[in-house]
């Protein structure tokens, strides 16, 4: 979602991705650039490029530091994936003046907001649609990192 909205709203959007599958994807939903972060030496190719880093990897082990090295200056990484607790080295922040932030759902009239932009640009959200009786493979999926991009459980087969 993060991808179609910033693209409708006028955003040179690069995906970082450590999945060559979704690359694909990236270009569908409106990113004019890919980049495979597992490739060797990936991002520093990126240095002082972004203005802003969404920042979804909900995974313990994710370090926020190579992103930083992305930002230009004034730049700010916004953290929106529960990761667990991480260390973040004061001069990657001082040296260009960079910002980390974290974001949790709106309340309810920036939602609102979101939804009216989405409703007018026709951006709706990429689903899976998944049956009760499936929710067990939906959950082995979801742990494979096989998921495009949200599974909905049809409540009628419950």
């Amino acid at each position: 979602m993060a991808v179609k909205i910033a693209a409708a709203m006028g955003a040179e959007v690069t995906m970082l991705s450590t999945s060559r599958a979704k690359e694909a994807d990236a270009q569908r939903l409106g990113a004019r650039h890919f980049v495979l972060t597992t490739e060797p030496d990936a991002l520093d190719g990126l240095a002082f490029r972004f203005d802003l880093v969404l920042d979804t990897v909900a995974s313990p082990q994710h370090d926020y530091a190579p992103y930083l090295g992305t930002l230009k200056p004034f730049g700010t990484l916004v953290v929106l994936g529960l990761t667990a607790p991480s260390a973040v080295s004061g001069l990657s922040l001082i040296m260009g003046n960079k910002r980390v932030a974290g974001s949790a759902i709106g309340g309810i009239r920036e939602n609102q907001e979101m939804l009216d932009f989405c409703g007018e640009h026709g951006i709706v959200a990429d689903i899976e649609t998944i049956s009760a009786a499936g929710i067990e493979d939906a959950y082995a999926r979801m742990i494979r990192n096989d998921v495009r991009y949200r599974f909905v459980l049809d409540a009628a087969t419950i």
